[in-house]
């Protein structure tokens, strides 16, 4: 089949530079929204058009409808960039697993019930009262050091922070001196971090946490001596450089995690838990601070138990709340909350969706009435909780409000698209970020009781937006299903832009656990690329990604890169059906799992997928970590047939079709070493490839120049390939 026209004969489309170098094509969106404690402010972070990447602390005055910013980044001395800075190892850690590529104010918080904040920014913690105009931020930490793990108590009077792998805290009123909680000088030894596994697997990005009474400080303690020194090359512009990583391999030992209680009052700390590489303590998967003691969730090494339990701080008495077991693994959410009875509320999948429950005191489980699938519960009172999930379509988002009593539930958001809200602490009221196809952002206030609705922030394409000159050119997507082994598929379908006769398809794809690609909402303008480049684009959500349940994700257990490319095989079939697409031109590509897909597609179902680029991807899973691979694989020592299979490289064998292989060589997530290995055995067979390394990036690739350098290779290989 001849290729279709040139999309040169279209003015105005987008072009990898246009979409990645600053500003940008869209505003720069405000982030981390909240309420003041009062409701009468809401508080965010957002950059401006000369520094879209530099955040500022902003606030939004309900009563009188105006925008005005409160601490500016450049007043606390925040560095605009990684390059003129010196990140500790701690904050460079925390920034990867976070995903975190702004700068300036990085985060902050609410102190307690009164009109003050604490804001972050630069490896410092400052003090700001907002009730007294004119003040300067006051610094909370020493300036000649920088710091991390920042942690207010809930009265927001004392705050903790980690330095140097060490924790320590002060009082804010009066200011008092600070005071040391740990003094470990083994390199190896963090104290008041959560560790790689917790942080980059678990998302939990805490590691200290104050009691509701505030005498007590509790953290972990991460020792990673027992894990086996790897080395890595990291190589970048100026060279490169042997990196001794203490990576956490798949069947091999964990870090060392324990779990300390340090009382102010006498100061002194005592271990309240420790992790057992083969015991129901593994994993430190939550710590949840509660009256009289504190809650842990903890999980076996293969994630298929999971022990709630709580520990008492008068007594030093542990008391077995809660234990679920699956037959393949168990999700970890940030769902449990303590009610005012002393009853907790928490959330199972041990149904196949997600539910909310009732753990009550007396040992009692109640199981409540709520929509299909609950992806979060926000917020609870003695009557209702409030949660975020979906009723009738996974592709959604709703707020919902659910009885205690079990009585039922009733939908807060209305109308079809994404709804991600923060809740007030009293329930009354809520932030509402919607976007639906056609509405790239729209940011509310809504209150309920009586209903009313203010407007906070909407972007619209209009004259003056940067995206306004190739908006005509702007795709709408169409959204449908289909039936596969008894599961419904929801895709995402893009057509080109300009249609003249027949396009190549680019089946955009990430395909595993822990991400939903298919949403109702305005989508990537990355896609728009594709389609302006007169390609179509089809995203498709198969069985194993998330926010279905535990039954749909189920099916890829100890069988990954199988249930997974025949349900991308089955979407290609949707094709056939738009006399747009040449079924025999159709691509793949994805990053990271979308990467590892990438290679199995064209390995496994090359009669069905012409050419592919593989970004970042996993090779081999022995060589992934061991909490995310061994959750859905197993161990390797007990499963090494399920490894071999769910490897790309006794694949490549059958690889025939043009393969173009992305990695950064600086990536400490998937590490060099897969494309290394995916480069040898390619080799071995004598398979020809197309290759493209990028020094200095890491998993992430986010670097302006290497988005745009990137794009256009793997644009230009479409191009031909197609």
């Amino acid at each position: 089949m001849s290729k279709p026209p040139s999309n040169r004969l279209i003015e105005d489309i987008l072009t990898p530079e246009i979409l990645f170098a600053q500003p940008g094509l869209r505003p720069t969106l405000p982030s981390q929204f909240k309420f003041s404690p009062d409701g009468h402010h809401v508080t965010y972070l957002q950059g401006t058009e000369d520094a879209p990447t530099t955040l500022d602390l902003w606030h939004f005055d309900r009563i009188n409808n105006e925008h005005q910013p409160l601490v500016r980044a450049a007043d606390l001395n925040a560095q605009a960039d990684e390059s003129v800075t010196e990140l500790s190892d701690a904050e460079r850690a925390e920034r990867e697993r976070k995903r975190q590529f702004t700068f300036g104010i990085s985060h902050y918080q609410w102190l307690g019930h009164e009109p003050s904040l604490a804001v972050y920014a630069d490896g410092q913690a400052y003090w700001i009262d907002i009730s007294a105009e004119g003040d300067a931020p006051m610094r909370i930490t020493p300036e000649d050091h920088r710091h991390s793990g920042f942690n207010p108590s809930p009265s927001g009077n004392l705050m903790s922070y980690v330095r140097d792998g060490n924790l320590f805290y002060r009082a804010l009123h009066p200011a008092s001196d600070e005071v040391v909680v740990t003094e470990d000088t083994d390199e190896c030894v963090s104290n008041g971090l959560p560790d790689f596994l917790a942080a980059e697997e678990m998302h939990r990005f805490d590691g200290a946490w104050w009691s509701a009474c505030e005498r007590y400080l509790i953290y972990c303690r991460n020792d990673e001596s027992p894990v086996a020194v790897s080395h890595r090359l990291e190589i970048d512009g100026n060279g490169s450089r042997t990196i001794a990583q203490r990576y956490p391999y798949a069947g091999a030992v964990n870090p060392r995690v324990t779990l300390h209680v340090y009382d102010r009052e006498n100061q002194t700390s005592s271990q309240i838990w420790q992790s057992e590489n083969a015991s129901d303590d593994c994993y430190l998967a939550r710590v949840d601070p509660v009256e009289g003691g504190v809650c842990l969730q903890t999980q076996d090494r293969l994630q298929q138990t999971l022990n709630l339990k709580y520990y008492r701080f008068d007594d030093g008495l542990w008391q077995p709340l809660y234990q679920e077991t699956s037959e393949t693994w168990i999700n970890l959410t940030d769902d449990l909350r303590q009610l005012a009875n002393g009853d907790l509320l928490f959330s199972s999948e041990d149904q196949g969706q997600r539910q909310a429950v009732i753990l009550e005191s007396d040992g009692g489980r109640r199981r409540l009435a709520g929509p299909a699938h609950i992806n979060q519960i926000l917020s609870s009172n003695q009557r209702v909780a409030t949660a975020t999930g979906w009723d009738e379509s996974p592709i959604e988002n709703h707020l919902f409000e659910i009885a205690l009593d079990g009585s039922g539930y009733r939908q807060l958001t209305g109308g079809t698209g994404v709804h991600d809200i923060v809740m007030h602490r009293d329930q009354a009221i809520f932030i509402d970020r919607y976007s639906d196809e056609t509405m790239p952002m729209k940011i509310t206030v809504e209150e309920l009781n009586p209903a009313r609705s203010q407007t906070v922030y909407e972007e619209t394409i209009s004259d003056g937006h940067r995206y306004a000159a190739y908006s005509k050119h702007h795709v709408t997507p169409r959204f449908g299903s289909i039936e596969a082994a008894g599961h419904t598929l929801h895709y995402r379908l893009t057509p080109p832009a300009q249609i003249h006769g027949q396009h190549p398809t680019i089946v955009y794809v990430y395909g595993g656990p822990g991400a939903q690609k298919v949403r109702r909402d305005w989508g990537s303008l990355l896609v728009q690329l594709f389609a302006q480049r007169g390609f179509g684009v089809l995203e498709l959500d198969n069985r194993g990604s998330t926010n279905r349940g535990s039954a749909f994700e189920a099916g890829l257990y100890k069988r990954m890169g199988s249930i997974e490319v025949d349900d991308q095989v089955l979407g290609t079939q949707i094709l056939h059906n738009e006399t747009w697409a040449d079924p025999e031109r159709i691509g793949v590509f994805g990053h990271s799992y979308g990467g590892y897909m990438t290679l199995m597609c064209l390995a496994q179902a090359g009669h069905c997928f012409k050419a592919g680029v593989a970004v970042a991807p996993v090779a081999d899973w022995r060589l992934y970590d061991s909490h995310y691979t061994e959750r859905f694989m197993g161990l390797p020592a007990d499963n090494e047939e399920a490894y071999k299979q769910s490897s790309v490289i006794p694949h490549l064998v059958n690889l025939e079709r043009p393969l173009l292989l992305m990695h950064g060589m600086a990536d400490d997530n998937v590490l060099f070493t897969h494309s290394t290995m995916l480069m040898s055995e390619l080799q071995t067979l004598g398979k020809s490839f197309e290759l493209m390394t990028y020094p200095g990036a890491k998993h992430s690739m986010q670097e302006a120049h290497v988005s745009i350098h990137r794009f256009h290779t793997l644009l230009d290989f479409f191009d031909r390939e197609l």
